[in-house]
């Protein structure tokens, strides 16, 4: 498994929904857990911010999960959410950068009656993770960065699916799972990797994607009011 075991810090920021109607949520922690590497006492001070929008609209703040449920609830095939995450480094200048890995975790599907699964029918748009990076907060502010970057998810395969006579996105979120070669097997893993990157102290990065339902996602009559794609968590590690 990708190297989850280095962590120093591991922010949960617990539990997304996804229905076929659409209920999604992600909730910060202000607790961290921690685990000495080698016994060094290492400082790590993260500011993680995680705003939600649908269809390109504003994006709003939630305290509670019942608050996003009801934001989202609203939500149909093909509306998309809108899921913005900022992260500082909040350790004073001068200290070491931060390795970051921000990972969406346990994606999965509920079984049901029916033959499908959610994982083919909620998509990444365009396949793409957006990344706007700042020097300071001042700079953020005033929406100065210093660089902004898309990053391209690597598919796990170039073949097109079919549902019902449709043709599936290439971006689907079962075909986006984190992957690597054993030997010549290939090995999947349920989660996507978001971000990998070092933080300066005091630089922050803007991370933006959205995640869409499939247009042609059957309606009820077909069963997909029972489906859903539960994600245990956007989970930050802080590695040496």
């Amino acid at each position: 498994m990708k190297q989850m075991l280095k962590s120093v810090i591991m922010l949960i920021t617990s539990i997304i929904l996804f229905t076929a109607v659409v209920y999604a949520w992600f909730a910060l922690s202000n607790e961290s857990n921690i685990q000495p590497i080698q016994g060094d006492v290492i400082r790590r001070e993260l500011d993680l911010d995680i705003q939600y929008g649908i269809n390109g609209g504003g994006y709003t703040n939630f305290d509670e999960p019942a608050e996003i449920n009801a934001y989202l609830s609203s939500m149909l095939p093909g509306d998309f959410i809108n899921i913005k995450v900022v992260v500082k480094n909040s350790n004073p200048i001068g200290d070491n950068d931060m390795a970051l890995d921000i990972i969406m975790y346990n994606i999965r599907a509920m079984e049901t009656s029916i033959d499908y699964d959610l994982t083919d029918f909620f998509f990444l748009e365009n396949g793409i993770i957006n990344l706007t990076w700042y020097e300071s907060n001042a700079e953020y502010i005033a929406e100065n960065p210093y660089l902004d970057q898309d990053i391209m998810i690597a598919q796990i395969s170039d073949v097109t699916i079919e549902y019902l006579g449709y043709n599936l996105e290439q971006s689907r979120i079962s075909n986006l799972f984190d992957h690597y070669l054993e030997g010549e097997d290939l090995m999947i893993e349920n989660n996507i990797t978001v971000l990998e990157a070092s933080l300066a102290s005091q630089h922050i990065v803007v991370i933006e994607f959205s995640i869409g339902l499939d247009p042609y996602t059957p309606d009820d009559g077909v069963g997909f009011q029972n489906g859903e794609l539960l994600i245990d968590g956007l989970y930050t590690l802080i590695n040496e």
